[in-house]
């Protein structure tokens, strides 16, 4: 597997707080089957600034720790960049990182409870720019959980989803496990990765399930794609590909409580 979607540079955001922590979560990533993993730091977001500049210098210094503890795991560059105005041009004079600093994609992150107005005109903005943008856990947002379509239009442009593992796998709750089969079953969903912060809970091991759920919903082959092949493709620039849609894709159930949708609202 391939993580393209990982909190794991030490103290630069809500993620690895110190070195021991990240070395711990690259131990976690390789032991579940991590063969490579992106480093995704926060940007734009309001709380943490994380230019290209020190995110170079932070996984320059994690790939040497993790050859002084002999542990096997490849890292690129890499951001999640919150969806802000500047955006594209940021990301066309290189301060905003796109996925392995190619210039062809990018993660974008939107907030939990809203969807931005002039978020259509930045994703594209970076479309006409050649960047294609990779939407993060958009299952994870309230409007897109309420009105399905507009990701579905997002993907119609060329835009590419992003899931959450732990959402794939019910760990988030039954109803976003419920959202993130049918978005599959609808072929608008392009790659599965961690969004892992610490080496247990949030965790890199937490791919591993959700690969499992994509495998069990749609075959191996499926979650091969989503969890290698796609990722693999994020990092060398060519384009993904996508799932055939299912003739009937799951409904979702009715009528709905949306307010469990959010991930914070977890069914144990």
């Amino acid at each position: 597997m391939i993580d393209t979607h990982c909190h794991i540079l030490p103290g630069i955001d809500d993620g690895a707080h110190n070195d021991e922590i990240a070395v711990a979560m690259a131990q976690a990533a390789v032991a579940a089957g991590t063969e490579r993993l992106v480093c995704t730091p926060h940007h734009f977001n309001g709380i943490y600034d994380n230019p290209s500049v020190p995110v170079r210098q932070g996984l320059s210094a994690l790939q040497q720790r993790l050859h002084d503890a002999e542990i096997t795991l490849p890292l690129h560059l890499g951001a999640e960049l919150h969806l802000v105005p500047e955006l594209p041009s940021r990301v066309l004079d290189g301060s905003a990182l796109t996925y392995n600093d190619r210039g062809r994609a990018a993660l974008i992150e939107l907030p939990k409870v809203a969807i931005p107005l002039g978020t259509e005109t930045v994703l594209e903005q970076l479309l006409r720019q050649g960047v294609t943008p990779v939407i993060a856990h958009p299952e994870r947002n309230l409007v897109l959980a309420r009105d399905e379509q507009r990701l579905g239009e997002w993907v119609s442009w060329g835009c590419k989803a992003q899931l959450t593992a732990q959402s794939c796998s019910g760990e988030f709750g039954e109803r976003l496990q419920w959202l993130c089969r049918r978005w599959i079953e609808l072929g608008w969903i392009h790659v599965i990765a961690s969004d892992a912060h610490r080496p247990v809970g949030r965790s890199p091991d937490t791919l591993r399930a959700g690969r499992a759920a994509v495998a069990r919903w749609r075959g191996e082959a499926a979650a091969h794609l989503l969890t290698h092949d796609n990722p693999r493709c994020l990092l060398t620039g060519d384009d993904l590909s996508a799932l055939p849609p299912l003739a009937n894709p799951i409904s979702l159930p009715r009528p709905h409580s949306w307010l469990k949708l959010l991930p914070w609202r977890r069914k144990h």
